[in-house]
């Protein structure tokens, strides 16, 4: 890139408060936050491409009093505090600029946009500066423009000499008069009180400057006059503040403000460090040797014949573990210095290459090491290879570490993060192994790691191998009289309305209801026609009735008659799911394709679909087992709270017992209402309900619910001190722990952000218990699988749903499924207060529910 002689100069403190605010607050896996950084990234890369600028620098605040604070003391008070998700990214920011030889001046008692105005104003060359504050308008000139960041950091506007009146009302040496007068809120500069934005233009427009209004003054009437009068010092003042100074001590050469591009190896390293995957993909971004440089190599072995392929096997027959990866090619290393590269051609082909690595996948004694090895043993698993032996799950591990995030490994991240050329992917996941487990030691999760996660690989296989078997043909009826039952309510929600429109739109459901019939709508109402709206007006007219109906009936025939009846194997009625292991916060196991974990239950309608899942073996049954309270029997264990765990181990029902206490009345007054109220209670807290919220599910007013709250604390005060401890430590560690050491990070625990704060806390205070709670649950999974595995037992296990396990039980084997259910689940872990489990069994999921 040839550069240009052009001077861009950043408004440091502006930029990045635009860049921190746009995006999402992103942080890399150890847990540094990065959105703002990488949103600034992103800018100057931008202004590199479009403008090719020969030289650059940025300009910060120190944050030190200058000459405008002596002259006025309540310069810029009040702006509110930098948030710490923010002010903890400005260290990196300038590593990075550091790093790409951009230079970034700060100077004590100078601002940032006097060192601006000061570098615009001392070179004669062509300047851009970008700034979301309009105060810089006023250096524009024949050699100045202005980037203008308007909303974000992608929508600027160019601010010329040419355009500057057009898009600020004013001419660039109108611009510190304006602000003189009308003033400036978020500089707490006064202007004249009273004459706002829209008045101070006015003047301006009307004579030109300040100096000429008040040379005028005797030609202005009214209030404007007695106004411009009484506030002339304060305007002045008002002036000079906000006059940018073009003379400060900034010492600086233009050549100084040179700066490297592309990008060398320490930019990369950093951009690589915080996770900023997106440029990295950007090679024009980076000199040629870096990625060079940075790839370690290994050398390739092409293996493309049989007597190649045997002389590997022979070898790797010999060897303790190997790292495998299937791709295009079959990737395997058992050194970090060669990667064995078996390439699929007319002489080895894919059914060939699996014969001969079968005996070596399936040897127990040979541990492997994986990229994701329920992807890897799924696949071969059709075409009858066993994948035994997996001492090492890299996706798993970084799944643990990240904090329980979202985790979908592929090959080129893992091999870009250990820099390794793509086509080694092999020797990369040995090195990951070490790196990654040396991680897992640190963070105390080997136990999470090595006794949950990794063996629970096997079960979720099985499981959706299993699948769950539905009666397709009863499905397939029940399919055609919701069919039905929709033409029916189509044409009677036409018929009313008395014109044509698609129901399942809500903006034409909308125009009828609203526009069309004349419905009035709820208060506070925009533009919805959501099931909360549609219930608030139902009274006014039978086709809401009708419309909500509707919904009901083609949701449950669109997402799951429809969809599961074509998804079942046309032979044996059995649908298969797919478990995921790597994808919540919590560390629960979610469903897909399709989603077994959200049937409906609550409403009559769904709940008769489980009527028609039914075991495989005619003969035999389905058994639930759901875990009783598992999550308030935590709350007791981790709170230590003494009536709580009294209670527990008493056997006594907590619901009720919570009533009794926050009612204050003995335990055979209770009512099933106030039982009903109580559990609400105990349940809302574990989710760190407000009054306010409390207050809605029990349709009381928000001061009855804070008194129910706040007796419940008084009464449980263990229960709150376990509560705030929780949040605590949130804030001082960035994350919260299981009883297995899962962590989950709380990345905006101190967020500014009221909103995302309260969020945060909520988390903080659930995620030991609901994390925990999907840990038990995963302990008694292995435990079950193992039990019937051992027992020779047919009966297999077929879905969970959060606390709940579902077996497909054979004929003659309930009673001892049964058994195992409440042995392994119930032992799964010793906690202060007893685990209880509730087992059903029928001849549907319906009858088992």
């Amino acid at each position: 890139m040839e550069k240009q002689e052009k001077l861009v100069l950043i408004d440091g403190n502006s930029l990045i408060n635009r860049a921190f605010y746009a995006l999402p607050l992103l942080a890399n896996s150890n847990g540094d936050f990065s959105n703002a950084v990488y949103g600034f990234c992103n800018i100057i890369i931008k202004l590199i491409e479009q403008e090719q600028p020969k030289y650059f620098a940025v300009a910060f605040d120190m944050g030190k009093p200058t000459f405008r604070h002596l002259m006025y003391e309540n310069y810029k008070a009040g702006r509110r505090r930098m948030p710490d998700e923010l002010a903890s990214q400005l260290p990196i920011l300038k590593q990075v600029l550091a790093s790409m030889n951009i230079k970034f001046i700060e100077k004590e008692g100078i601002e940032a946009d006097d060192i601006i105005g000061t570098i615009a104003k001392k070179f004669d060359v062509k300047t851009i500066i970008v700034s979301g504050d309009r105060d810089l308008f006023q250096l524009v000139d024949d050699t100045t423009t202005v980037w203008f960041t308007k909303r974000g950091i992608t929508d600027t506007i160019n601010v010329t000499p040419q355009n500057i009146k057009d898009v600020y009302g004013v001419y660039a040496s109108q611009v510190v008069d304006l602000k003189a007068i009308m003033g400036d809120s978020s500089d707490n500069i006064k202007g004249v009180a009273g004459i706002g934005e829209k008045g101070a233009k006015t003047l301006i427009e009307q004579y030109g400057s300040l100096d000429n209004i008040y040379a005028n003054l005797e030609n202005i009437t009214g209030k404007t006059k007695e106004k411009l009068q009484n506030g002339k010092q304060d305007a002045y003042l008002s002036k000079t503040l906000a006059t940018i100074n073009t003379n400060a001590d900034i010492q600086v050469l233009l050549d100084q403000l040179q700066y490297d591009f592309p990008f060398g190896t320490d930019t990369f390293n950093l951009f690589k460090q915080y996770e900023f995957n997106s440029l990295l993909k950007k090679e024009n971004l980076f000199a040629s040797a870096v990625a060079t440089v940075e790839k370690k190599l290994a050398r390739k072995n092409i293996i493309c014949n049989l007597e190649q392929l045997n002389s590997l096997v022979d070898s790797l027959c010999k060897t303790q573990e190997f790292a495998i990866y299937f791709g295009n090619e079959i990737h395997i290393a058992n050194s970090r210095f060669e990667e064995n590269i078996i390439c699929i051609n007319e002489n080895l082909s894919y059914d060939i290459v699996l014969q001969n690595l079968k005996d070596l996948l399936a040897d127990e004694k040979i541990k492997k090491i994986t990229l994701n090895s329920k992807t890897l043993k799924t696949k071969l698993i059709a075409n009858d290879i066993k994948v035994n032996g997996v001492e090492f799950d890299c996706n798993l591990a970084k799944y643990l570490l990240s904090g329980s995030k979202k985790t979908d490994l592929h090959a080129e991240e893992l091999c870009d993060e250990f820099s390794f050329e793509s086509d080694c992917i092999a020797v990369c996941l040995l090195v990951a192994k070490e790196n990654l487990l040396n991680e897992i030691s640190k963070q105390d999760m080997q136990k999470l790691y090595f006794e949950i996660e990794l063996p629970l690989v096997d079960v979720l296989i099985d499981m959706e191998q299993n699948g769950f078997r539905i009666d397709v043909e009863s499905l397939k009826k029940v399919g055609d009289t919701y069919k039905q039952r929709l033409d029916n309510l189509s044409a009677e929600i036409i018929a009313y309305a008395g014109v044509e429109f698609n129901i399942k739109s809500p903006k034409q459901v909308d125009n009828v209801l609203f526009n069309i019939m004349q419905l009035k709508r709820p208060k506070n109402n925009k533009k919805s026609t959501d099931a909360n709206v549609l219930e608030k007006i139902a009274y006014q007219h039978p086709i809401v009735e009708k419309i909500i109906e509707f919904r009901k009936i083609e949701k449950l025939y669109s997402t799951y008659i429809e969809p599961f009846a074509d998804l079942a194997d046309k032979n044996t009625g059995i649908i298969h799911t797919i478990f995921n292991q790597t994808l919540t916060s919590t560390g629960r196991l979610s469903s897909s394709e399709p989603n077994m974990q959200n049937i409906p239950i609550r409403e009559e309608e769904g709940k008769n679909l489980r009527k028609f899942f039914v075991p495989r073996d005619p003969q035999g049954c389905l058994i639930t087992s759901d875990y009783s309270q598992i999550e308030l029997r935590l709350l007791a264990h981790y709170s230590a709270d003494p009536k709580l765990v009294e209670a527990y181990n008493g056997d006594i029902d907590i619901h009720s017992q919570t009533a009794s206490d926050i009612f204050g009345l003995p335990l055979e007054m209770i009512t099933s209402d106030l039982r009903r109220k109580a559990k609400t209670v105990n349940f809302g807290i574990i989710y760190g309900m407000s009054d306010y919220g409390l207050s809605q599910s029990l349709n009381i007013s928000r001061a009855e619910a804070k008194e129910i709250i706040d007796k419940y604390f008084e009464t449980y005060s263990y229960v709150k001190q376990f509560m705030l401890g929780s949040v605590k430590k949130a804030r001082e560690l960035g994350y919260v722990c299981t009883l297995f050491g899962r962590r989950r990070n709380i990345e905006t625990i101190n967020s500014a952000n009221y909103l995302q704060r309260q969020f945060s806390e909520r988390a903080a205070m659930n995620m030991p218990l609901q994390g925990t709670a999907s840990d038990i649950i995963k302990i008694a999974m292995i435990k079950v699988f193992n039990s019937l595995k051992s027992n020779n037992l047919k009966s297999k296990l077929i879905l969970t749903i959060h606390d709940e396990l579902i077996v497909d039980c054979a004929s003659g084997e309930e009673q001892q499924v049964k058994q195992i259910l409440k042995d392994c689940m119930e032992n799964a872990v010793k906690l202060s207060v007893p685990l209880q489990v509730d087992i059903q069994s029928g001849k549907t999921w319906f009858e088992a529910k």
